[in-house]
């Protein structure tokens, strides 16, 4: 779009083309509207490891029609170990069992390529890139968008799927204060990896001294990891430096698995902190509202970012369906979704308290706990995080 085109029409205008923001688009045109969608990156970014699309983000894409394409992008996780560090095994999930219920296992797949999924879903020209909201105004019945490229668009709703950092939600003044849990982590894919000890569809999360590891399979060849380690917000790392540090505490705690470090190639180590947001009072404002990570981020501990997002889109979708292009939609939408959202928040940040103990003791007593979790209590947990609304 350039400066002196006129103004454009739209009845949803998308800010963000990351998973929730497109699957939303996805949703919205399936329900016969029009959307665009604008995206402040130059293109869709090929930088990133892998993700975990469970069995209930992969329900919302086999009702939008796509979850064959998604799985054959991916690999099948069939069974998830929790471990020590000294080997032994504190839990055992098999998503073989949640398959059985829900109707799908977990993809792991490179997150990049569940992007291109999702965007080649769509019409050509649903998203432009290289810009951004720089300033919105309300009226009773629209939203009038100014973007960053001078372009001017009216639309009659507003969302922003454009993460923790959400411009949209400063514009729209919903406030959001990020919270930081204590700990960073990297994230990488090992190219070409051969971890005898572990079984093809087999996913692990090992806990260390105030560190953690987790990896799978994201297809037939490569291993996305990701490590976890207590430090101060906000560091930054060279390359070297991160891979340095992700040595040591290879070589400290999880030996047996540095071939994934030895597999990746140098400079390709992501180093993020773990935050997640603080609950906002309201998730809209008037025909202005959010989605995933904008509105409700969390820390990765239950592998459920993503999946928030995903369900989130089918949810607002559903809902503008059902209410129309309105505030009512967004307040009703916000009722259906937040109490999933913050308990997934809440046991996640739990999680990512629990899972660094450094004092022995502490990680022993934790570790009984959790083998001698009764069976149906985590069916109950189960049940509660793979159902969508």
């Amino acid at each position: 779009m350039s400066s002196n085109r006129p103004d454009i029409n739209v009845d949803i205008l998308v800010q963000g083309a990351g998973i929730g923001g497109l699957t939303l688009a996805i949703a919205l045109l399936q329900h016969g509207y029009s959307v665009l969608v604008v995206e402040r990156s130059a293109k869709l970014s090929e930088i990133g490891a892998g993700i975990w699309m469970a069995a209930n983000p992969m329900q919302v894409f086999d009702k939008l029609g796509i979850a064959e394409q998604i799985a054959a992008s991916g690999w099948m996780v069939k069974l998830l170990r929790l471990q020590d560090f000294t080997g032994y095994d504190i839990q055992i999930t098999d998503i073989s069992e949640v398959a059985k219920i829900f109707g799908f296992e977990t993809v792991a797949l490179h997150r990049s390529l569940l992007q291109k999924v999702l965007f080649d879903q769509l019409p050509p020209d649903t998203v432009v890139f290289g810009t951004e909201i720089r300033a919105l105004s309300q009226s009773a019945d629209s939203v009038a968008v100014q973007l960053e490229n001078s372009s001017a668009i009216h639309a009659k709703i507003v969302v922003g799927a454009d993460g923790i950092n959400s411009r949209l939600r400063s514009l729209a003044a919903l406030g959001g204060e990020r919270r930081y849990s204590g700990s960073s982590s990297y994230r990488a894919i090992a190219r070409g990896a051969q971890l005898p000890l572990v079984s093809e569809h087999e996913a692990y999360e090992i806990w260390g001294e105030a560190c953690r590891i987790g990896f799978s399979k994201i297809n037939s060849s490569d291993y996305y990891w990701y490590m976890t380690f207590e430090s101060p917000a906000g560091l930054s790392s060279s390359a070297e430096q991160m891979r340095s540090h992700a040595e040591s505490l290879f070589q400290s705690f999880f030996p047996r698995w540095i071939e994934l470090l030895e597999k990746t190639r140098p400079n390709e180590i992501l180093r993020t902190d773990i935050s997640d947001l603080k609950p906002l009072k309201a998730w809209s404002s008037g025909r202005v509202g959010l989605i995933g990570d904008a509105a409700h981020a969390t820390t990765p501990n239950l592998g459920q970012g993503g999946a928030m997002a995903v369900e989130d889109a089918l949810a607002l979708a559903q809902t503008f369906s059902q209410v129309g292009l309105n505030a009512a939609a967004f307040e009703r939408f916000e009722q259906r979704r937040r109490g999933k959202v913050d308990w997934i928040v809440s046991a996640s940040w739990s999680i990512g308290r629990i899972c660094h103990y450094s004092n022995p003791i502490a990680r022993r007593l934790r570790n009984i706990l959790l083998m001698h979790t009764p069976k149906n209590y985590g069916k109950k947990q189960i049940m509660r995080v793979y159902s969508i609304q």
